[in-house]
């Protein structure tokens, strides 16, 4: 399970190298998450998407922070899973958004609910967490 895991998160940090580096299409995101699902924002705010374009909706704008602040290199450490029984587990993760010179634009703490389905693990749940 756990490297199942990291592989999701190792795929779901690569992608976004690809985004924020060449092809600037968030869309490409959405195979990480189940659907429905739902994002928690730092401030307690839940959110549903049903679909894959409310969750590129959600991205767009983060992708323009990444851009505004120079991101090329995301990167993510600190990976731990806690197994939640044979199919969900909590995944969380520390990332930092880095520049070219691997400077650091930007960094959070970051949960994840994910459950087991038969196309691999996804994402049913993205906890952003504040003061973390």
């Amino acid at each position: 399970m756990t490297k199942e895991l990291q592989t999701l998160i190792e795929q779901y940090r690569s992608t976004w190298e690809r985004i924020v580096r060449e092809t600037g299409n968030v869309d490409e995101v959405n195979q990480f998450f189940h659907l429905p699902c739902i994002f928690l924002g730092a401030d307690g705010t839940a959110s549903l998407f049903n679909n894959a374009e409310d969750i590129s909706t959600f991205h767009r704008p983060r992708l323009e922070l990444f851009q505004k602040n120079g991101v090329k290199n995301p990167k993510a450490k600190d990976f731990k899973v806690v197994s939640l029984g044979k199919h969900s587990a909590l995944v969380s993760v520390t990332w930092e958004q880095c520049r070219e010179d691997d400077s650091i634009a930007m960094a959070w703490h970051h949960s994840y609910n994910a459950v087991k389905t038969d196309a691999g693990w996804r994402i049913l749940l993205s906890t952003f967490e504040a003061d973390a």
